[in-house]
């Protein structure tokens, strides 16, 4: 499997990040931080060049990072808002999330996660609330048609 720096794809143009490859900076970027934090393994600051993508968009690995967490959170908080400048999705509480980290009001990895988690879920309560009220006006209104 061929890894790409995220570098190297942002490099490439403006709108070229694909919403798999931005989804893989969100929760799996972060699963992989907690396990580089986790595993004692100490580097240099999270960057770009330092974050790879699969060919295909479905993986990530993580080369170096900082040992200080804040800082990796500062880091991907800055990191995010570059690849959404650099995508053709456009999600409001995500960049929110990014600017909260890229300033340092996140505390930490784990605290990221359940905020990504959680922008997450509120997405599919949406749908599946637009999907239930949708089912009840089809209802209503064969009710009065009938």
């Amino acid at each position: 499997m061929d890894f790409i720096p995220l570098s190297t794809i942002l490099a490439r143009g403006e709108k070229n990040i694909s919403p798999r490859a931005l989804y893989q900076l969100q929760q799996p970027l972060v699963e992989a931080l907690i396990e580089w934090r986790d595993s004692g393994s100490t580097g240099q600051q999270l960057t770009e060049q330092s974050i790879e993508i699969s060919s295909n968009g479905k993986h990530i690995r993580i080369l170096d990072a900082n040992c200080d967490e804040a800082r990796n959170i500062a880091s991907y908080g800055t990191i995010l808002l570059t690849a959404m400048s650099h995508s053709t999705l456009r999600d409001k509480r995500l960049r929110r999330i990014a600017e909260q980290c890229a300033r340092g009001e996140v505390a930490n990895l784990e605290t990221l996660h359940l905020m990504l988690e959680r922008m997450v879920s509120s997405t599919i309560y949406c749908l599946l609330l637009a999907v239930i009220l949708t089912g009840i006006a089809i209802l209503a209104t064969y009710q009065i048609l009938h």
